[in-house]
C-alpha cells in the first residue's frame, strides 16, 4: 500500500463553517486516507498522519506548503474540509459524514479535476487497515487479535501474527479440519473472521479490496492443535494487488480455472522465506511445468501451492474430484484429507 506521511498541528480560528454550533473538542492524532479514483472505494491510497488540536466548529492546519482549514456539523455527524496548496495554488475540497465506527468517510474533489475517496479516524480507536500499520505504529502487544477497518472504515477484528518472519501478519482465510472440499468460488467462503490459528473452526476469507496488502504467506497440512509449524508454507512478497487476487482466487476451484488455465498463470513462490533460490514458478512442483495442459485439472484441488514439497496430494484442500474429504492434506503421497489438519492464508 502507499503511503505518504505528515504531522500536522492544527490551531483554531474564529467563526465557523457550519453555522452556530457550540465548541466541541477535536483533537488526537488522525489518519487520513485518500486515493485518485472516486468509485467510493479506498484503493492505492496515500496516508497522512495529522495532530488535532481544537474545536469542531473550526480548526485549521498548517505543512511548510499547504494550509487546511475545516468543520464539522453541530452533532458531529458531517464534515468538510479544504487543503489549499501554497504553491501550485490548487485546493482539494473534502466532505463527507461520521460512520456508525465513528469514522469520517466521503469524497474530496480539486481544482485541476482531480477527484477520490477519503475516510479519516482518531489512531486512539486503532483505525488499522492491516497488522503491518500496527506493528508500524508501536501499538503491537505480540500476537492476538486485534481491530483494523474494512473497505468502509468499518470495525473488523482479525488475527495477526507479529513474531513470524518480521510480523504483521493479517490472518486473511481459513480452512478448518471439519470442512469438506469442493469450494467452487471464493464467495462460497464466510465472511466472519477466524481468530484461531491453533484450531480453526471457521471457513472464511477476506472479501475486501487488497491493495492493503503486498506480501502472502500460506500453510497447509496444519496438525489440529499443535500449531502451523510443519513448514509446509508458501512465500511471496512485493506483490501487486492483481497477483493477491489470484491467490485468493486459488481457493476456489471454479475461480482458479476461470484465471488461472495454465499452471505458469500462478503467483510464483518460494518455500524457504529467507531463500530466495527455493522459488517455484507457479508455486507448483517443477516437474508439473512439462505438463501438457490437459493434465493440469484446475478444479481437482483448492489452493494457492500445488505439490510443493516433493509429494502428491500437498495443497490446502480438495476441489471438485472428492470433494467430500474434510480439512487440508497430509502432504502424503496418496493420502486424501482426513479431518486432521487445516489451512491457513496470511497477507501483510
Amino acid at each position: 500500500m502507499s503511503s505518504y506521511r505528515t504531522l500536522l498541528s492544527l490551531a483554531v480560528l474564529s467563526g465557523s463553517a457550519f453555522a452556530d454550533q457550540a465548541s466541541t473538542q477535536f483533537d488526537g492524532t488522525y489518519l487520513l486516507n485518500m486515493d485518485n479514483h472516486h468509485n467510493g472505494v479506498l484503493v492505492n491510497e496515500l496516508t497522512f498522519d495529522f495532530t488535532m488540536q481544537g474545536f469542531s466548529r473550526h480548526f485549521i492546519a498548517a505543512t511548510e506548503n499547504k494550509i487546511l482549514s475545516g468543520s464539522t456539523s453541530s452533532n458531529g455527524t458531517s464534515i468538510r474540509f479544504e487543503v489549499s496548496d501554497l504553491v501550485s495554488g490548487q485546493s482539494q475540497y473534502f466532505s463527507g459524514h461520521r460512520g456508525t465506527s465513528g469514522h469520517y468517510q466521503g469524497s474530496w474533489h480539486s481544482d485541476d479535476g482531480g477527484a477520490g475517496d477519503w475516510g479519516m479516524a482518531n489512531a486512539a480507536d486503532e483505525a488499522f487497515r492491516t497488522c503491518q500499520q500496527i506493528l508500524d505504529a508501536g501499538v503491537s502487544n505480540g500476537d492476538g487479535v486485534y481491530q483494523i477497518v474494512d473497505d468502509n472504515d468499518e470495525p473488523l477484528s482479525v488475527y495477526c501474527d507479529m513474531t513470524t518472519h518480521g510480523g504483521g501478519w493479517t490472518l486473511v482465510g481459513s480452512y478448518p479440519n471439519t470442512e469438506p472440499g469442493g469450494k467452487a468460488r471464493i464467495s462460497d467462503y464466510g465472511t466472519v473472521p477466524e481468530t484461531n490459528p491453533l484450531a480453526p473452526t471457521k471457513l472464511w476469507l477476506y472479501q475486501g479490496d487488497l491493495s492493503r496488502f503486498a506480501d502472502a504467506r500460506e500453510q497447509i497440512a496444519c496438525p489440529v492443535g499443535a500449531g502451523c509449524n510443519n513448514n509446509k508454507n508458501a512465500f511471496a512478497d512485493n506483490l501487486t494487488m492483481q497477483e493477491l487476487d489470484l491467490i485468493r482466487f486459488s481457493w476456489g476451484f471454479l475461480d482458479r480455472g476461470d484465471y488461472m488455465k495454465e499452471l505458469r498463470e500462478i503467483p510464483s513462490c518460494r518455500t524457504d522465506y529467507d531463500d530466495a533460490s527455493t522459488a517455484k514458478v507457479g508455486c507448483v512442483n517443477p516437474d508439473y511445468l512439462a505438463w501438457d495442459d490437459d493434465v493440469y485439472r484446475s478444479n481437482y484441488q483448492v489452493g494457492w501451492q500445488i505439490d510443493l514439497y516433493g509429494t502428491t496430494h500437498c495443497w490446502v484442500a480438495r476441489g471438485s474430484y472428492n470433494s467430500d474429504k474434510l480439512g487440508s492434506t497430509s502432504c502424503l503421497s496418496r493420502v486424501e484429507p482426513n479431518k486432521s489438519t487445516f489451512a491457513l492464508l496470511w497477507m501483510r
